[in-house]
């Protein structure tokens, strides 16, 4: 286990949750009536430098700073997020294939993390599913997420990517 990747990703997920939660919290900017998952893109970059195990935890860790710090009960972005992570490893040879790809992952990531979490915060009794918004609220986000991850990924990417050896065969 690499240490300084895995304290590297922690510092930036405190980073993104404290972003997140200040700028685009309940009453703050919210673009057409939603909000990036800054902290969902974070860990999805960090998740493709680090090993699965640590990637794992900090997809769960993010989660459940934001449901400590939201008004969501408590599991259910941990969950989510869990899940979206596990997801992106089982898939992270691909991130190599080029930006479209990764930009395709991060949308489609973020679609199965919010529904996920519409899905089972509506088996646990929260009432989403009656909410008019429940579409947007999903949608929205994958989108802004994309613009995000164009900004995130070259940031983490310098911050804790493999370096590459260079040597005679190179």
């Amino acid at each position: 286990m690499r240490t300084r990747e895995v304290g590297i990703s922690l510092l930036l997920v405190v980073l993104a949750v404290v972003a997140q939660t200040a700028v685009f919290g309940d009453g703050r900017i919210d673009p057409l009536g939603a909000s990036p998952a800054i902290v969902l893109v974070v860990v999805l970059a960090c998740a493709r430098y680090i090993d699965p195990e640590p990637a794992l935890l900090l997809g769960f860790t993010a989660g459940m700073l934001l449901d400590l710090l939201g008004g969501a009960p408590l599991g259910l972005w941990a969950m989510a997020y869990t899940v979206s992570v596990y997801i992106a490893l089982r898939f992270r040879s691909r991130a190599d294939d080029g930006p479209v790809i990764v930009g395709l992952g991060v949308v489609l990531l973020t679609l199965i993390a919010h529904s996920l979490f519409v899905i089972i915060g509506t088996l646990f009794g929260e009432r989403f599913f009656t909410s008019t918004a429940v579409i947007k609220d999903t949608v929205l986000p994958a989108f802004y997420n994309l613009a995000v991850a164009a900004v995130v990924f070259p940031i983490v990417s310098r911050l804790i990517g493999r370096r590459r050896q260079l040597g005679w065969t190179t």
